[in-house]
């Protein structure tokens, strides 16, 4: 006879609620929901390819500053906003850009640009004998163009504009660039690295899940868990596109998240199972227990992973507030595969998961001796060796994890630009010849416009002023030009394009380039300078980079406190203990300080390219980017922070000593926690192949994030915190203390004892004794 299922680790009976209810309904009709389940997954993978189309590259202003305002105004009343698109025009002609026939073929392609919707206004070397848009050497000029104010219909319209324009043109060549095409080019990569990243995560994972089960029939059940939360992350950011703008970049890193996190919860929920399964249940009890074990630590994680990415809606960028809806949605529909799709494979397939060990042969077997035997040792091993010295182990730990903070106190933060593409591509290319071959490439101008009643006194006084500022290499107005102290009156031709419908508009160029603390500085003081007539509207990159920054910045402390309160109120009701959660947040904080100063090292720095594959050193991070990595980071931190406290929790129920108990958790979770880190890792880390550097960020940062977290982080740095703090890990103030985690009485030892952990106490047992080894 099977026996009963045991009671929950708090020691209530087994509750007859609808969950339950519904759990009993899907394993009664396990085939039905697997067909379900099946259809299901093929509609949502046909509706989300069908639907990458709608996904942008826009979300990178953000909304509502005094770039987005100032930037509209200028396009408007002054057609001066910061170009969308910059085409190269070179020519072979022996007159260079001043020979006639090239000058009337390049002014027959400005003109034709009017006729492609969206284009706003353009401007060009030929249009305005503008020096700054003739390269040094004569052969090549630029025509800079304005698709309006809106990211997302400025790249649809570079989309649309630029194969029609691109090419050859008599004796001109021209080649495209600026934001609108850069964002094109990496929505375009990034679609392709979708398919590769697919392509390797999905083997490494199989080659993990099947080290950690042993068995070709139970590996298979994560991976298709994780097959079902990518078609559905798809399908739901194809949707979500209708009614929201959602970034191209959610595609990719959200359909890899989700497959880790799918394969993470299927993984603990196979585990959980099996182990019930060794200890004498029946199929269903087995399926009953673990998902209300394991099922609800998923939920748990779940919850705690989906509500950490709502901080990012208190960031004033579509990017992350689309990346916000796409991550909560794949990690809700990774837990909802992993408590109906799971349940289900398990009672079908029960009878033959333990079968097909293909790394049989290659297992190096000790005197024949049973593989439960040796299930674990190493983790055995480090659990007893950190709870026995642990001031010693957080030392050590902490120093190393100190070591990997030391980069980030250099770490510089800007926006993306043409450099997070490949070197070959057309818009880096374009971007790398403005900034060598002209003098004063359109990426580093700053704009400003002044009211039309300006007197000309007061222009050329204010003028001198900004041309005094530092950082400010030359300043170009209707009154002439500035340099320094010096002033040169423009030829009347050259003036009148300054002298725009909405007033005198005045060119700033700076002598570093947009994404550096110099420009920076520069653009904070432009802003502070008194203008004639109150407030003049700036833009240009440099200011672009500024007010994102800004809004970095600002939202990120509301952003840490909502996180924060979000671990400590889940975990404190999941483990009723006000100091693990606590230690939680601070865990948590440090390893996310070691994960930036590693992506400083590598990605600001220039370190161990040869590792994470060639990408271009900017000397700065994309600060979206790497809060969207970090909060990521934070989840997946708890997420197995939470698996860990799980079955310490259930431990001390049992054992009532807290070093005993985590040295328990830490055994029966350490091989598997490492085992899920490693499927995670595969899936993020085969970002790193990425073209497109951004994601290649995300994919290291969150795969070195996980991997450190679940070994060095989870398997010394927890145990020994909890170790030292003993009973205090348990302790709950005066009225809440009648909730606080108690062991059961030693009568109830036996009958509460859940399935796998030891039972009460002989004093003449060695503590070794007393902790069976884990079920494969």
């Amino acid at each position: 006879m099977p026996r009963r299922s045991p009671s929950p680790p708090d020691g209530r009976g087994p509750r007859r609620d609808a969950p339950a209810a519904a759990l009993r309904w899907c394993l009664r009709r396990a085939r039905l929901v697997l067909a379900g389940a099946a259809l299901v997954t093929l509609l949502a993978g046909a509706v989300g390819a069908t639907g990458l189309d709608r996904l942008t590259h826009g979300g990178l202003v953000p909304s509502g500053s005094a770039f987005a305002r100032d930037n509209a105004v200028l396009g408007g009343r002054y057609a001066a906003s910061a170009p969308d698109l910059v085409l190269l025009v070179r020519t072979d002609a022996a007159g260079g850009v001043d020979d006639s026939s090239v000058a009337r073929r390049a002014r027959a392609v400005e003109r034709g640009l009017g006729r492609f919707p969206g284009v706003v206004h353009t401007s060009s070397y030929w249009r305005t004998a503008d020096p700054a848009l003739r390269s040094r050497d004569g052969r090549a000029a630029l025509i800079v163009v304005d698709l309006g104010e809106d990211e997302g219909r400025a790249w649809r319209a570079a989309d649309t504009l630029v194969p029609e324009v691109t090419g050859r043109h008599g004796n001109l060549t021209v080649t495209a660039g600026g934001p609108a095409w850069s964002a094109v080019e990496a929505m375009r990569e990034s679609r392709r690295d979708l398919l590769r990243a697919e392509l390797i995560a999905m083997p490494l994972a199989a080659l993990v899940l099947l080290f950690v089960f042993r068995s070709l029939v139970a590996a298979v059940v994560p991976l298709l868990t994780g097959a079902v939360a990518v078609a559905g992350t798809l399908a739901a950011l194809s949707l979500l596109a209708h009614v929201t703008e959602v970034s191209a970049y959610a595609a990719n890193i959200t359909s890899a998240l989700g497959f880790g996190l799918a394969v993470d919860y299927a993984l603990f929920l196979v585990t959980r199972f099996r182990e019930e399964r060794a200890a004498g249940l029946a199929v269903a009890d087995a399926v009953t227990r673990a998902v209300a074990t394991a099922g609800r630590t998923v939920l748990v994680s779940a919850a705690v992973v989906a509500l950490s990415l709502c901080s990012l809606f208190l960031f004033p960028l579509g990017l992350l507030r689309s990346l916000a809806w796409a991550g909560i949605t794949v990690v809700l529909l990774s837990a909802a595969a992993t408590v109906v799709v799971v349940p289900a494979l398990l009672v079908v397939l029960a009878p033959h998961l333990d079968r097909f060990d293909v790394f049989a042969r290659l297992r190096v077997r000790r005197g024949g001796a049973d593989r439960t035997a040796t299930e674990g040792l190493w983790w055995r091993w480090v659990a007893r060796t950190v709870c026995r010295r642990p001031a010693l182990w957080l030392t050590v730990c902490v120093g190393l994890l100190g070591l990997c903070v030391l980069p980030a106190a250099h770490a510089a933060f800007g926006i993306s630009d043409a450099r997070v593409l490949p070197p070959h591509s057309e818009p880096h290319a374009v971007a790398r010849s403005a900034a060598q071959d002209f003098p004063r490439p359109p990426a580093r101008q700053v704009l400003i416009g002044l009211p039309p009643s300006t007197p000309a006194a007061a222009l050329d006084r204010y003028a001198r002023r900004v041309a005094a500022l530092p950082g400010a290499a030359e300043v170009r107005t209707v009154t002439g030009t500035y340099r320094g102290r010096a002033h040169t009156p423009l030829p009347p031709q050259h003036g009148r394009r300054f002298a725009t419908p909405g007033g005198p508009l005045l060119t700033v160029d700076s002598r570093h380039a947009p994404h550096t603390a110099p420009a920076a500085r520069l653009v904070r003081a432009v802003r502070a300078l008194p203008a004639p007539g109150g407030h003049a509207p700036v833009t240009g990159e440099a200011v672009r980079t500024v007010d994102t920054g800004n809004a970095l910045v600002g939202a990120l402390p509301g952003a840490c406190a909502l996180t924060a309160a979000v671990t400590f109120v889940l975990l404190a009701l999941f483990t009723r203990s006000l100091l693990i959660p606590l230690k939680a947040v601070a865990v948590a904080g440090l390893s996310l300080t070691a994960c930036m100063g590693c992506l400083v090292h590598v990605f600001q720095d220039g370190h161990l390219r040869g590792l994470v594959g060639d990408f271009t050193v900017t000397g700065h991070l994309d600060g979206a980017i790497v809060v969207f990595v970090l909060v990521v980071a934070y989840a997946l931190s708890i997420d197995y922070e939470t698996f860990l406290l799980s079955r310490v929790c259930e431990a001390y129920t049992v054992l009532g000593d807290t070093a005993e108990a985590v040295t328990a958790g830490l055994w029966r979770t350490g091989r598997l926690v490492t085992g899920a880190s490693l499927a995670v890792a595969a899936a993020m880390g085969a970002l790193a192949t990425s073209q497109v550097t951004p994601l290649k960020v995300a994919g290291v940062g969150l795969a070195l994030a996980t991997v450190v977290d679940a070994t060095l982080v989870r398997g010394v740095l927890v145990p020994a915190l909890m170790t030292l703090a003993g009973r205090a890990n348990w302790w709950l103030p005066g009225p809440l203390a009648a909730f606080a985690l108690r062991p059961a009485p030693p009568e109830a030892h036996r009958a509460a004892t859940p399935a796998g952990l030891p039972g009460p106490r002989d004093p003449a047992d060695p503590p070794s004794s007393r902790i069976p080894p884990p079920q494969p």
